[in-house]
């Protein structure tokens, strides 16, 4: 539908609503619900179901014709941005006058609005996020970033946000006033400062008197909590919900590439956690005998930091993975941004959907459904050529043939392979198949903990060896790098 017909169905359903003698009802309800777009001041206008779903359709069309939006902003908080661009419009023009000049000038403003709005965050919309995290047994080792995501051992994180400049300030009724110079050393304050502090020395801190700055202290110390290191991910150009989703995720995978280090990511990664994703806790378990006997026990859920590495290993790891750090903080960044300049966009998005799924597998409780993603991890790097390609990768990037036995109960490479992809992902994904027949047999059931331990084992050093040959190769953006 085209734009203007938008429009004026709309302007046609608010002079029927606003004739009708009856209140607006939300669909067969019949219930007065009715439904409002702000237009500033606290002032609001009733608008219909109908009009809802119209400005809606008319959000969807202009996102599905534009590359940018889609992947700067999700599809509801751009709704909520053409809603709101709609109340203006809409507000202003008088419902008696001419319905096309009234569409004019309502597709007039609604674009403008719009362009403005999204140019806004495109071009200035920077935002920080910070989540207090886990991750080594020592916790004053020196921050480090990869690509957008930085790691800082909490103190140090204080410092800079108390000490980084701030140019805005929230007014009355919850504006936001921005200044062309700096009105204060840093968003925390030097009071809000000073109070952390105490908290995480274990003081009980004194009430503060309701304030901006006392909400803010508060998000501060949930957000932070006991972590003992803080994780931000700067992010540019992206709506508030988007931009949170992509920050937690650029946040993920480089947990993810740290646990690299480890010669088994996944219990590297049940003490490298985001306490907005995984807090430790006791878990207790109950359980009945068939004599009628109590049986308990119980377990904790995730660790309070990576296996304990000594110190000077530690730092000498992270300094000769900085190489592939640099690698996979490119790949994040082209998450963040897919329709930036990127100089080899093909490898970064192999990249990042490798690690996704990695990071999947490495999180996933269901054995089964770890090895799907630790075998979708090496198909993409395979570019995608299924068990076979999977063979030629491990050939290229580990140096191990495909007949050469890895498994003690002789199993080659290739067995390997048919087991872990065939087996295990065909079979869980699409079920067992044979002869173009389903055959469904107890494989679902059976414990598949030893596969998954051998699928991680050749995805892990299928990643790092990935990440490292695209470190060698800066110049190169050919898909099939990996397999040479």
């Amino acid at each position: 539908m085209e734009p203007r017909k938008f429009i004026e169905d709309i302007i046609r359903a608010l002079i029927q609503l606003q004739q009708s003698p009856q209140p607006a009802r939300s669909g067969n309800s019949k219930v007065y619900l009715p439904r409002m777009i702000g237009i500033g001041n606290g002032r609001q206008i009733i608008v219909s179901e109908e009009i809802d779903k119209l400005i809606a359709d008319f959000a969807r069309q202009k996102m599905n014709t534009n590359t940018s939006l889609k992947t700067h902003f999700s599809v509801s908080e751009f709704r909520k941005l053409v809603r709101a661009a709609f109340g203006l419009a809409l507000v202003k023009i008088d419902l008696a006058d001419d319905i096309s000049k009234n569409v004019d000038s309502v597709l007039n403003d609604v674009d403008t609005a719009i362009d403005r709005d999204t140019t806004w965050i495109s071009t200035r919309g920077q935002r920080e996020y910070a989540f207090g995290c886990t991750l080594f047994s020592f916790d004053d080792v020196a921050p480090f970033a990869i690509g957008p995501v930085r790691f800082e051992p909490r103190p140090i994180w204080l410092d800079r946000k108390a000490s980084d400049g701030r140019s805005a300030r929230i007014g009355s009724g919850g504006r936001i006033e921005r200044f062309g110079h700096n009105i204060a050393d840093g968003a925390i304050s030097k009071i809000m400062k000073r109070r952390i502090i105490r908290a995480w020395q274990g003081q009980k801190l004194r009430t503060r008197k309701p304030s901006a700055d006392s909400v803010f202290e508060q998000s501060v110390l949930e957000a932070i909590g006991k972590c003992p290191y803080v994780c931000s991910v700067k992010v540019s150009g992206l709506g508030d919900k988007a931009g949170e989703d992509k920050a937690l995720l650029a946040a993920r995978l480089a947990l993810t590439t740290i646990s690299l280090n480890w010669e088994k990511p996944s219990a590297a990664l049940n003490g490298l956690n985001l306490r907005f994703d995984r807090e430790m806790r006791n878990q207790t378990l109950l359980s009945f005998t068939a004599d009628g006997i109590i049986l308990g026990g119980g377990s904790t859920s995730n660790m309070p930091h990576a296996p304990w590495v000594e110190r000077g290993e530690l730092e000498s790891h992270l300094q000769k993975f900085n190489a592939n750090f640099t690698t996979a903080g490119e790949a994040i960044e082209w998450l963040l941004d897919p329709i930036g300049p990127h100089n080899r966009p093909k490898l970064q998005s192999i990249i990042t959907q490798a690690m996704l799924w990695f990071h999947d597998g490495c999180r996933e409780i269901f054995g089964l459904k770890a090895i799907v993603s630790f075998a979708s991890c090496m198909d993409i790097l395979a570019s995608g050529g299924g068990r076979k390609s999977i063979c030629n990768l491990i050939r290229a990037r580990l140096e191990i043939d495909e007949g050469a036995i890895i498994h003690r109960d002789g199993f080659t490479v290739k067995e390997v392979i048919d087991q872990i992809y065939g087996e295990g992902r065909v079979r869980f994904i699409h079920g067992p198949i044979q002869n173009g027949k389903h055959i469904w047999g107890d494989k679902l059931g059976h414990d598949w903990s030893e596969k998954r331990g051998l699928a991680e084992w050749l995805a892990r050093n299928c990643l790092v060896s990935c990440l490292g040959q695209a470190a060698e190769h800066l110049g190169d953006d050919s898909p099939d790098l990996f397999l040479k």
